[in-house]
């Protein structure tokens, strides 16, 4: 069985591991043992030296680093591919190369998820399995120790990484990056503030689509905005053929996944080499607090985790993951609803335009829809249409309309807002969305129109103030509105009585 340990002594802590793709498998290495990550080269330098798998060796800086590839010790295909890696893996201060297909980034998992592996008679490569929490996919955690302790495969002293034996006391000290490409640029991030990587994002369009955002993409049960760093950064826009991968950021108020090309490497680098950046070098010294050149890289712009997790815009995206449901249960006015964990414990509300700005509780919103092609015209007086959204039937009003403003075309920024109310979905058409904030302020005191009609219409509405902005908003109740629109048209829809002689 594997010897090797590789979770935190205290059980509740979580682990950062590194994900790699080997023979057609999913397997993961704690960064404590996965050193770095390096092209490999076609042709491979002879030891004299006989193993199942042994490659040969590579030239990595002052060592001559020996390369194994499992395939042939677990009865796969040995066949070699130009893009393929070497993975640095670290075990007692001894270093040994392994071969792998590519790197699939970082995910931190809670110590008390792994599942111990066991056999009899022989020695395990991998010591723990798991499945990973957001792809549901299977993965092996590889035993450091057992790989660099196969018979006749040689290891070599760890002679230029000494310094990590006493990480965290000065300028031995090192930070393990996650490298990534967008476009022509390149950034490094502290691995341990990336929840997750993705190879090859499905990213959709999404009324949230903008300059600074280039749509969702199904993760984690939720519809998570795709934020494109050069536009955060100030530095441009991604081409639409450039986006080729993801970087998952976990935030206080959820989800947010920035656009990259591509996944380079994870790289363990001295905290010297970091080099501090002037403020006045770059559009957000807030964001951008490094650079340092990576070997076989290049130059790189250094992010700070901390910053990005806390920036306020990329927290307004995190705040609107939309929960990926296959239909509302009866009675559930809240599957599909909005995942809003609002700052500060403060409620948020989303603002938009039916001709003026008005703002409405986030938690009210279902869903935010694209306004469709297509209504089917059910010859309502002062609907739209009908809709068909998750199996259901669902009517379209003109919001605007409703609050006495009159009908608005819609226009390229139209979208639909579902409101659930009695166990049924109505959607309003709104002009356009604006922002999503906490709210600030709120006039709780204000008693204009009918107590029974509060919010239901801009002269009843409460007024509030949201985010950083000083204007003051009605507080539409979305559900108050919907309430009024079916008791209308059911109260007209009812039969009249007979004419009287």
């Amino acid at each position: 069985m594997g010897t090797g340990p590789v979770v935190a002594a205290d059980a509740a802590d979580d682990v950062v591991y590194g994900l790699l793709r080997l023979a057609g498998m999913d397997v993961a290495l704690p960064l404590s043992a996965l050193r770095e990550v390096v092209p490999c080269p076609r042709e491979l330098a002879g030891l004299p030296a006989s193993a199942p798998g042994l490659l040969g060796a590579i030239e990595l800086r002052r060592l001559v680093l020996p390369v194994v590839d499992l395939r042939p010790l677990i009865g796969r295909e040995d066949d070699r591919r130009p893009d393929q890696v070497v993975v640095v893996v670290a075990h007692q201060g001894q270093v040994l190369g392994l071969l792998a297909d590519e790197v699939r980034g970082v995910t931190r998992l809670p110590a008390a998820a792994l599942v111990a592996a066991r056999t009899h008679g022989s020695q395990l490569l991998f010591s723990h399995t798991f499945r990973h929490p957001d792809t549901g996919r299977a993965h092996s955690v590889l035993d450091a120790a057992a790989l660099l302790g196969r018979p006749g495969v040689p290891t070599v002293e760890d002679v230029t990484r000494q310094s990590a034996a006493v990480a965290g006391r000065g300028a031995g000290e090192l930070r393990t990056l996650t490298v990534v490409r967008c476009g022509g640029h390149r950034f490094a991030v502290d691995a341990v503030h990336v929840h997750t990587t993705l190879p090859t994002p499905d990213v959709q369009a999404s009324v949230l689509s903008g300059p600074a955002c280039r749509g969702v993409i199904p993760y984690a049960d939720r519809e998570v905005p795709v934020v494109d760093p050069l536009v955060l950064l100030g530095l441009g826009e991604m081409r639409p053929e450039d986006l080729g991968a993801g970087l998952v950021l976990e935030l206080a108020s959820g989800y947010v996944v920035l656009a990259l090309s591509d996944l380079l490497e994870l790289a363990p680098v001295p905290v010297a080499d970091v080099l501090a950046l002037p403020a006045h070098a770059t559009a957000r010294p807030d964001l951008v607090t490094g650079i340092v050149e990576i070997e076989h890289v290049g130059d790189c712009l250094v992010l700070s985790g901390e910053a990005l997790q806390a920036d306020p815009e990329l927290a307004g995206f995190a705040s609107v993951n939309t929960a990926v449901a296959t239909g509302p249960a009866p009675g559930d006015t809240t599957a599909g609803a909005v995942a809003v964990a609002a700052a500060h414990g403060a409620p948020s509300y989303l603002t938009f335009s039916v001709g003026v700005d008005v703002a409405v509780p986030l938690e009210q919103v279902m869903e935010i829809l694209p306004f469709p092609a297509s209504l089917t015209d059910t010859a309502v007086e002062g609907q739209l249409g009908v809709i068909v959204h998750r199996r259901s039937a669902v009517p379209v009003y003109c919001l605007s309309q409703l609050l006495g403003r009159g009908q608005r075309a819609p226009t390229a920024t139209s979208c639909l807002l579902l409101v659930g109310v009695d166990g049924a979905a109505v959607a309003f058409a709104v002009e356009g969305l604006r922002t999503i904030d906490p709210l600030t302020w709120r006039d709780d005191q204000q008693t204009t129109g009918d107590p029974g009609e509060r919010g239901a219409t801009l002269r009843t509405s409460p007024l509030v103030q949201v985010g950083a902005n000083d204007r003051l908003l009605p507080d539409l109740d979305l559900r108050a509105v919907a309430r009024r629109a079916v008791a209308g048209r059911q109260s007209t829809a009812l039969p009249q009585p007979a004419p009287v002689g």
